[in-house]
């Protein structure tokens, strides 16, 4: 089980609280969303979740997660190829792998992505293309919870079908998700909302959320396509 109770956190000593006793289970293994209005706070919420923002109460959860809010800069003139190999380099302690160790480390689904781009520049990929890149590499790193701040944006349906099957590889691990599109729900068989509203966090589960999925309150959270 994975649970955060009566948690408070402020950005100040001498401010008042900006969550104030928030309680929640996470479906654990399995996805969860999370959603809420620009500016409720679920970047702040996941930065506390994955320990970079110290905050009081209980916080059942992994130490070691993975976390990704942004693309990581990297030079313009690095290869698809030595992405690889710094993500997955690190976490298994190599400063060299073969094209066919990075075969063997990568899901066959994300190996077909990236292998064609394996000698391509960093700068001569598209920004859905590098973002891609990273979500895919860093899914190999084998944590037991993932984070992923809006993860689709901008990244058209086909790749982000790709990024969902490479997920769905792995279902023994639970995943956060962050996103204003509701196709990204759609997109799964069984998944919980956690919805961020007024700083405390509601939590539905996949029919209750299609059932109430329809009120203006949910639609006025999600881009319209």
């Amino acid at each position: 089980m994975m649970r955060v109770a009566h948690l408070t956190y402020q950005f100040s000593k001498t401010g008042s609280p900006f969550f104030k006793d928030v309680s929640f289970q996470l479906k654990s293994p399995g996805v969860n969303f999370l959603i809420g209005q620009n500016g409720a706070g679920k970047t702040t919420l996941a930065d506390i979740i994955t320990g970079l923002r110290p905050a009081k109460g209980v916080l059942d959860l992994p130490k070691a997660a993975i976390y990704l809010n942004q693309q990581l800069p990297l030079l313009s003139s690095i290869r698809v190829r030595d992405v690889a190999q710094l993500v997955l380099g690190i976490e298994h302690g190599r400063l060299r792998l073969t094209t066919e160790q990075l075969q063997q480390l990568i899901d066959t689904q994300a190996y077909q992505f990236l292998a064609p781009l394996w000698d391509q520049h960093y700068g001569q990929l598209s920004g859905g293309q590098r973002k891609l890149v990273q979500l895919l590499l860093f899914l190999q790193v084998d944590r037991d919870l993932v984070v992923l701040d809006e993860p689709t944006a901008a990244v058209d349906r086909e790749n982000v079908q790709l990024l969902f099957q490479v997920m769905q590889a792995h279902p023994e691990r639970t995943y956060l998700l962050i996103t204003h599109d509701v196709r990204d729900l759609h997109a799964f068989t069984d998944y919980q909302v956690l919805w961020l509203n007024n700083r405390q966090v509601t939590t539905l589960s996949k029919q209750a959320f299609e059932t109430a999925g329809e009120q203006p309150e949910f639609v006025a959270l999600f881009k319209t396509q």
